[in-house]
């Protein structure tokens, strides 16, 4: 067996056939780099590179558990290990632990604290885990060392928006788009960012940016289409929200936007059209339920109004049991003229959404709460 240093490392020749064994994994090779790193360590198990690169193998097979084990028989040899502490990271990812994922991307952080990847992975589990302020933390001190990283300032604006600091959320978005012009992604985020704050005309530079580098990215252009709608911009908004239904059809608010913003220039029977597009069941969800009845509305179909808002309000539970002052609303009206009675409804569902929109905009712990209960019901 060839001579082995206290740091687990052999002879330059073994080093050699290590670097050979990633460099198959690179390709994509498993099976040829699961070969050359068992028989590397069938001749020298104290080989630290090779477990690490043999605990790879496992991890890109979907395999956490055998891949800790050899990362762990790596740092055992050689404790300052930056990579097999980051991977032992990625590994404790894919099981689900988050205070042990966390640890070890720590532990690779205090060995090379400029190594960005780790702060930006660790700041992911911390903002998942609705810890936004300790990932703003380690991200700042990240980015304090890898100041032309543009993915750090990516990842520290949207810790920072998540944590309801979008003034500096907005400052780290434009360092990156500063960074890299040509990032869409970081055009997007400064766009989404001012949206957020109500400052539309920029947001529609920047999303107007965004789109011309990421043309077919409907998520970008529904964006684009909110802040061209909220300047008024109807016919731009209908266009760029009829291109997410092109790229998306089942894009409810998509579909949404596209018929408020056709009705809002007048062409009611096309809104119409579109909403249509839902089918039966998607006509029984609210928002398509209240866009409806304001198109019956601008239309002067006041009885078709009241008919959808107060469908609208006894067919949602959840609506019905936090707003029972709505349904009994909804159960009245009998004496008035249908245009009186719609007017009240509308604007009494105006008021509750307004109500809803400050309230999540002032909490962003609740925010986050109604995140993770969306993601869970799909």
């Amino acid at each position: 067996m060839p001579p082995v240093n206290k740091a687990g490392q052999t002879q330059p020749e073994r080093r050699e056939d290590v670097r050979a064994g990633f460099a198959i994994l690179k390709e994509g090779d498993l099976e040829g780099a699961r070969e050359i790193f068992t028989a590397l360590l069938e001749e020298d198990a104290n080989l630290a590179s090779a477990h690490v690169g043999l605990g790879r193998v496992f991890l890109t097979e979907n395999n956490p558990e055998d891949a800790l084990e050899h990362f762990h028989r790596a740092l055992l040899l050689q404790p300052d290990m930056v990579q097999a502490h980051f991977l032992s990271g990625e590994a404790w990812e894919k099981l689900g632990d988050v205070d042990q994922a966390v640890a070890s991307y720590d532990a690779a952080l205090k060995i090379d604290p400029s190594m960005g990847v780790s702060a930006s992975r660790k700041a992911k589990l911390l903002m998942r885990s609705n810890r936004s302020e300790d990932a703003a933390a380690a991200l700042v001190e990240a980015a304090r060392r890898n100041p032309q990283d543009v993915g750090l300032h990516l990842s520290l604006a949207s810790a920072l928006g998540q944590a309801g600091k979008s003034d500096e959320a907005e400052r780290e978005y434009r360092r990156a788009v500063e960074l890299a012009p040509q990032s869409w992604f970081a055009h997007f985020g400064l766009g989404a960012s001012l949206l957020r704050s109500k400052k539309h005309a920029e947001a529609t530079k920047a999303l107007t940016a965004a789109s011309t580098l990421a043309p077919e990215n409907p998520k970008l252009l529904r964006a684009l289409a909110a802040a061209l709608a909220a300047q008024k911009e109807h016919a731009k908004a209908a266009d760029a929200y009829e291109n997410v239904l092109r790229l998306e059809p089942s894009d409810v608010r998509a579909v949404i936007g596209a018929a408020m913003s056709r009705s809002a220039i007048g062409q009611h029977a096309e809104a119409l059209e579109i909403l249509r597009r839902v089918g039966r069941m998607g006509n029984r969800i609210p928002p398509v339920q209240k866009a409806l009845g304001d198109i019956y509305f601008a239309m002067h179909r006041f009885g078709d109004a009241v008919s959808t808002y107060r469908a609208m309000i006894l067919n949602s539970q959840q609506m019905s049991s936090s707003n029972p002052e709505l349904v009994e609303l909804a159960n009245g009206g009998a004496d008035e003229p249908d245009d009186v009675f719609a007017a009240s409804l509308k604007e009494a569902l105006e008021a509750r959404t307004t109500d809803r929109n400050a309230e999540l905009r002032g909490n962003p712990e609740m925010r986050r709460e109604r995140l993770q209960v969306r993601r869970g019901q799909r």
